[in-house]
């Protein structure tokens, strides 16, 4: 849960920045999975552009597809990216300040997860009549007649990965302040 990730490349493996636990496990595995989707788009557009100059037959719903496969790849990875500390975040601040003044550095960056907290449970609360709707509705994405799927599973996606984001933002927050706490 650690801030403090290790980014020379020359270094060799960084130590593992987060203590092992099932929350940590599961949004690890979710980051797995979304690398898999990552690679899943990749075939398919390559796929899709051999099909489309070799055979001019390109396949249907590619466009849909990744565009709805970006956003889920985002709300997958985005809870293990704050695990590790792989957030992007304006390091020009707050890791000089955090030197200079370890307690009001530390208790400011939790201050910060506090609005990512907030941030996440927007976007989890505002999700939540969207999932609902497309489920209800039986909402679809695409042409109909040529190619159609679901919304619900997107929406699911960005409602879990929202909400894990969220409670990884707490955990990050209640780590800054007992360590503020330790530098009394």
């Amino acid at each position: 849960m650690s801030y403090e990730a290790n980014t020379d490349l020359e270094a060799g493996p960084p130590p593992p920045s987060a203590p092992t636990s099932a929350f940590g496990r599961l949004i690890d595995s979710l980051n797995a999975f979304g690398s898999v989707v990552i690679g899943l788009v990749m075939v398919l557009m390559v796929v899709d552009v051999l099909m489309r100059n070799l055979l001019n037959h390109p396949i249907d719903g590619v466009a849909e597809l990744v565009a709805t496969s970006i956003v889920v790849i985002v709300f997958l990875q985005l809870p293990a990216t704050l695990r590790h500390g792989r957030m992007s975040r304006a390091d020009l601040f707050i890791d000089p300040y955090i030197l200079k003044r370890p307690r009001a550095g530390k208790r400011l960056r939790a201050v910060f997860s506090v609005v990512g907290i907030f941030a996440c449970g927007v976007i989890a609360y505002a999700t939540w009549p969207l999932l609902s709707r497309a489920w209800g509705n039986d909402e679809f994405l695409g042409i109909e007649g040529i190619f159609t799927f679901p919304t619900w599973p997107m929406r699911l996606v960005v409602l879990g990965g929202a909400a894990l984001a969220a409670i990884q933002y707490a955990l990050l927050a209640v780590q800054d302040w007992r360590e503020a706490g330790e530098h009394a």
